[in-house]
């Protein structure tokens, strides 16, 4: 059996009667078992809809893959034969939700071929409704592209912090937690309370100016503190809640 990729290439590599080896008009599951090459077993794209086990139906659109099969049918209909076709992809930029941007191949649209057509197309032009998509066929369970996981919110941002390095942009976790990633929210906390430590009327104003930004733009200018502890080695509280700063920054994820 061919699996999903080998099964897209045997349709872009047959696409006439001619290429194909047979008449694909009026044919579509043949046409979807020669492409995965499954042996003959069902008479009917509706008997083999209908013995799909419930494990292995789609009915969500934004769930179907590349190299599921498509059942469309209506019952009572003039065709009592039901209709499949397989995916091949969507419409760039498309709604993941419609079926108007799943692109399927097909016959019996053009006359002795295989064509792409949108999903939409049965219900348009035929009445024939989607049933569902399936990821087995005549006995075979078909692979399909593996989903990838959806980013953690916020994902971006938090990368974006790091890059923000020696004046760090609070803000961007900020955002990150109303995204949803509540899990840094207590590290933020920890910065705003190292903040709010370090000492105040100090003859040198870094440590206040670094404050004062900190306060109106939730912004660590580090070079401020470091300057500072430059000229003043001494000064044990500003080093220490330095530090602080620093470890809780390097805690951070970096995605």
């Amino acid at each position: 059996m061919r699996d999903w990729r080998e099964t897209l290439e045997w349709y872009r590599n047959n696409q006439t009667g001619a290429q194909i080896g047979f008449d694909p008009d009026g044919m579509c599951l043949k046409v979807c078992r020669t492409a995965r090459d499954i042996g003959s077993y069902y008479a009917t794209a509706k008997l083999a809809q209908d013995a799909t086990p419930q494990e292995h139906r789609v009915h969500q659109v934004a769930d179907l893959r590349r190299g599921m099969v498509l059942y469309f049918d209506t019952v009572g209909d003039s065709n009592p034969y039901g209709h499949i076709v397989t995916m091949i992809g969507r419409v760039k930029g498309g709604n993941k939700d419609s079926l108007d941007d799943i692109l399927v191949e097909t016959n019996s649209v053009k006359a002795n071929e295989v064509v792409v057509v949108r999903a939409s197309y049965f219900g348009q032009h035929w009445g024939d409704k989607f049933q569902f998509g399936a990821t087995w066929l005549n006995g075979q369970v078909l692979d399909v592209p593996a989903v990838k996981p959806k980013p953690r919110p916020g994902t971006e941002r938090v990368e974006n912090f790091w890059a923000t390095r020696n004046e760090w942009d609070v803000k961007i976790l900020d955002r990150v937690v109303e995204a949803g990633r509540t899990g840094l929210k207590t590290r933020i906390r920890s910065i705003d309370g190292a903040v709010k430590l370090l000492p105040d009327d100090l003859k040198d104003d870094r440590v206040d100016e670094f404050k004062r930004i900190y306060k109106n733009r939730r912004v660590l200018k580090m070079d401020l503190l470091n300057a500072y502890l430059n000229d003043h080695p001494n000064a044990t509280r500003v080093k220490m809640i330095r530090g602080r700063i620093r470890n809780i920054i390097k805690a951070l994820p970096r995605r």
